[in-house]
């Protein structure tokens, strides 16, 4: 991974921001310590990642080579502040998949030989830093927990009016349900030869519950827990390529790719049983559970000054962490919440009869 010495300064500033972001957070959220970001989760639940049959051929790299083959996954629901909230103040909202049994060299070594490959979203196209240097600036006055002062300055003089709405845009999402928005990658990536973009939305024909009582604390939690009690859920997983001479730059995460010039195709579909996941050991499993966009394998690049950064900042943070917990690292093979071959699901998993949604759509 080739960087500049700019960007090595501005990483490892960024590193250490985001342990003292986690530092102070823990002595409002309490222990654990937690990630940085996205520090409380709604959920973590168990889902199958299978690749279309007619995916296009210029897809077919890492994770979606094969056509019609099927991965268990893990997806982490979550909030995107650093501090544990009500789940109806507003908010980024985040989905993180990570697809098991990944075959194939992996992207970042140092991650270990992990066999998954890590997908992370958040429910707004864009992000408000366009670049590593944008970050490690506002980084610096999080981890002095003065929220705005990156965006606006009296003295000295500054206004980023532009990143300001798009911040002030993310952080005021309120949704009925994880099991609802459509996700967004917001950084591009490149799959084989190709600089894409990803997103997830519900499938078409998904209906949701409405009694949830959305003044209780953790109500987005309970909204999941009662529509997977006895209903499926799923979503298609979509892939955006970048079209030469639009607008779709590769390090400016401010701008929204556009889908006119560039629609999502629909390439894998995302299965989440019916199932049971608020246990102590799943919530456990879930605050242990570590994500990393360079989780991957193949012709899988990360895109970017903000994916280099992430490289490194999500590790360090991580391993701060779970030191700070007395908590293993370890990265999952399967559905088991332990590193056992097999594990009895009979009492987590439902059995209800699937109704397949209609048919995936690039539109």
């Amino acid at each position: 991974m080739e960087i500049s010495e700019q960007e090595i300064l501005a990483i490892r500033r960024s590193m250490e921001y985001g342990r003292e972001i986690s530092t102070w957070a823990e002595k409002i959220n309490g222990a654990p310590y937690r990630r940085d970001a996205h520090a409380k989760a709604t959920g973590c639940l168990r889902a199958t990642f299978s690749v279309n049959g007619d995916i296009p051929a210029h897809y077919r790299h890492s994770v979606f080579a094969e056509p019609t083959r099927e991965y268990q996954a893990w997806i982490r629901f979550s909030n995107g502040d650093m501090l544990v909230q009500p789940d109806g103040k507003g908010d980024a909202r985040g989905m993180a998949i990570k697809v098991m049994g990944v075959e194939g060299a992996p992207i970042a070594p140092e991650l270990g030989m992990t066999g998954t490959q890590d997908f992370i979203m958040t429910n707004t196209p864009a992000f408000f830093n366009r670049n590593i240097f944008d970050y490690v600036d506002d980084m610096q006055f999080l981890a002095e927990n003065k929220r705005l002062a990156w965006f606006v300055s009296l003295w000295p003089p500054r206004l980023h009016p532009r990143r300001l709405y798009i911040a002030a845009k993310t952080v005021s999402s309120k949704i009925p349900t994880p099991l609802q928005p459509q996700y967004y990658s917001m950084l591009p990536y490149q799959l084989g030869d190709t600089p894409v973009k990803f997103s997830v939305r519900h499938c078409p024909g998904m209906v949701f519950d409405s009694d949830v009582d959305t003044s209780a604390h953790d109500y987005l939690t309970e909204a999941m827990a009662q529509q997977l009690d006895n209903r499926d859920a799923c979503f298609d997983f979509m892939l955006q390529a970048q079209v030469p001479g639009s607008n779709m730059p590769l390090d400016d995460a401010t701008v929204v790719w556009s889908e006119q010039a560039s629609p999502f195709v629909p390439v894998a579909r995302i299965h989440i049983p019916a199932q049971s996941f608020t246990s102590e050991a799943q919530q456990a499993f879930c605050e242990n559970l570590s994500m990393n966009p360079w989780h991957g394998a193949g012709e899988w690049l990360p895109l970017g000054s903000l994916s280099r950064a992430r490289r490194l900042v999500y590790h360090a943070v991580s391993q701060f962490r779970h030191a700070k917990n007395d908590a293993p690292l370890v990265e999952p093979r399967n559905w088991c919440l332990t590193s056992t071959e097999s594990c009895d699901l009979s009492e987590v998993i439902h059995s209800v009869k699937w109704v397949e949604p209609a048919p995936h759509s690039a539109h």
